[in-house]
């Protein structure tokens, strides 16, 4: 299943909003269910929101890309994080994945302890749902800790402007995570994750 887009609509006030359309996960067929979001959010996916506020949004509309079909939109406000995920079983690490995004975050200080970062994330997991390690598409502002490490790998989003096509092979991408072993990885969790620290 092919990924296809997420989309930002700005103001002052935010921090960052990070709007997606389709995301998926392909091999010799989907592995998402409801990755392009034509069906309501309770299909298959998972929302959670840390300290939610009531300017958070996690939503879907067809307004937020000029083609016809549906989007969503992750939104957090402030401090801690907001997320839209679903975790599926795959049977090999060789699987191509794709996500047309556009994602913005924004911090409205230059204290060093502030930042933000808006996110498509493919968490690997073992049988159990531990943790391995982490890719991540990223926009981060200036004071994200974020660093490269064996179990956690950004691609850095070019602006927060323009929507960008981000595709690569699972098994490619696990090159550049030496700590995670591929034969370990039975579950990939994908999800829109915007977060905040206090911005």
């Amino acid at each position: 299943m092919r990924s296809h887009k997420s989309n930002e609509t700005g103001g002052l006030m935010f921090k960052y909003m990070v709007p997606f359309l389709v995301i998926g996960i392909s091999s010799a067929g989907p592995l998402l269910t409801n990755g392009d979001f034509e069906q309501t959010l309770d299909t298959a996916w998972t929302q959670t929101a840390y300290y939610p506020t009531y300017l958070d949004t996690i939503d879907r509309a067809t307004g937020f890309h000029p083609d016809l079909d549906y989007e969503v939109r992750v939104k957090k406000y402030d401090y801690a994080y907001a997320r839209l995920s679903q975790t599926v079983d795959i049977w090999t690490t060789d699987l191509e994945f794709s996500v047309d995004a556009k994602l913005y975050a924004y911090e409205y200080t230059s204290t060093a302890s502030y930042w933000a970062t808006a996110s498509i994330v493919l968490a690997y997991r073992n049988v159990n749902g531990g943790l391995l390690g982490q890719t991540r598409i990223c926009y981060n502002t200036p004071h994200c800790p974020y660093t490269n490490s064996s179990t956690f790998h950004m691609r850095l989003a070019p602006d927060p402007n323009n929507w960008y096509t981000y595709s690569f092979n699972i098994n490619d991408e696990l090159d550049s995570l030496p700590g995670v072993n591929p034969a370990d990885v039975a579950k990939i969790e994908v999800a829109l994750y915007d977060t905040t620290n206090g911005c």
